[in-house]
């Protein structure tokens, strides 16, 4: 999945850039998260997660 301008917070991450976007050009998604209410944590999605 093309990354653009995914927002992100979670700051774990070590492609987070500024607690709020992703910097890699592509990310690999596990499951899209349609929730609107709550703000769920990337990771559980996104296999593109490494720890800082």
């Amino acid at each position: 999945m093309e990354n653009i301008g995914v927002t992100c917070d979670v700051c774990a991450c070590c492609h987070n850039v500024d607690g709020c976007k992703c910097d890699l050009p592509q990310i690999k998604v596990t499951e899209q998260c349609s929730c609107t209410t709550q703000q769920v944590e990337n990771p559980h999605y996104c296999q593109s997660y490494e720890e800082k």
